[in-house]
């Protein structure tokens, strides 16, 4: 089923500029609405015959919603696009369209890829690995403010990791002898701590159906942070695996994931989270995978 396909996001930003190049190749019909320009324009949604209806008007041209049958966003921070920081008056007007626009999302029949509700369990990364450990196993986790549990905890295990617990992305990092100091500012907010699970990194990009897995090679802990450039290339998944992701990927309500795993040494696949919104042009760069044709196909129903 052939439909119209909304983007939405930053026209420049690489995921964005990516799937509408592959829309194009497609030859399907999409419109692009850049968030940039979208802010000075104008969105109202409405209540009609059973079913949310809107319009988006942007650069005087007025695109009604109920002719969007699916839906890619990578929308940003509103606050802070230029437009808005340059011209603070803009901002009650940037608020309403964007509540108006997230609303419609949330309620629309289009496929959403994805919707703000389905992202929110990445909000809350110890939440989210309650619902990852019924399809992976997880990390033994510690989530504490308490400086003696974090060091009994490091005790036990030997070798541990520390991050953030919210959505915000951190530096995963070795707990070493030199953050012994630093264990009293726990009690300024909890920090998540993790066994560390030695193995390789594979990225797992689910697409609807379509998997694509990428294995990293790094030296460093967090390897998105590697230095020397850790390397990446295509691997095959096992399909339990592989099956196990995409269930994962329908249990939190996405259309598309990141799937972090490791392949550990013994060969278990232990699962640390997932990205509800991936930058997934970086995996596929690197190991030319077709994310951005399937995401394509997936937004065109082929």
């Amino acid at each position: 089923m052939d439909g119209l396909t909304l983007v939405l996001g930053l026209a420049s930003e690489p995921p964005v500029a990516a799937v509408t190049r592959e829309l194009e190749r497609l030859g399907a019909e999409y419109i692009l609405l850049d968030q940039r320009r979208l802010v000075t324009g104008e969105v109202a949604v409405w209540w009609s015959e059973g079913r949310w209806a809107g319009a988006a008007t942007v650069d005087g041209r007025s695109l009604p919603l109920a002719d969007v049958s699916a839906v890619y966003t990578r929308l940003t921070t509103w606050a802070e696009l230029p437009e808005v920081a340059a011209e603070p008056a803009l901002l009650p007007h940037a608020r309403d369209l964007h509540v108006a626009l997230e609303s419609w999302l949330e309620t629309t029949d289009a496929r959403v890829v994805n919707r703000t509700s389905a992202n929110d369990s990445n909000n809350s990364k110890p939440y989210q690995s309650l619902l990852i450990r019924d399809h992976f196993e997880i990390p033994t986790t510690l989530v504490t403010t308490d400086p003696a549990e974090a060091l009994a905890f490091r005790q036990e295990f030997g070798e541990v990791i520390y991050k953030s617990i919210s959505g915000e992305r951190s530096i995963v990092t070795a707990f070493t002898d030199a953050d012994l100091d630093r264990l009293p500012l726990l009690g300024n907010g909890p920090v998540q701590f993790q066994e560390l699970v030695r193995g390789v990194d594979v990225r797992v990009h689910v697409v609807g159906p379509e998997v694509f897995a990428a294995q990293v090679q790094s030296t460093s802990v967090d390897y998105r942070y590697d230095g020397s450039g850790g390397r990446m290339s295509p691997v095959e998944l096992p399909d339990t695996i592989a099956e196990q992701c995409r269930a994962l990927t329908r249990r939190l309500g996405l259309e598309l994931s990141g799937i972090d795993l490791r392949l550990t040494d013994d060969g278990r696949f232990v699962c640390f989270e997932v990205n509800p919104s991936p930058a997934y042009t970086v995996y596929e760069e690197a190991t030319g995978q077709p994310i951005a044709a399937a995401l394509a196909r997936h937004l065109s129903f082929r």
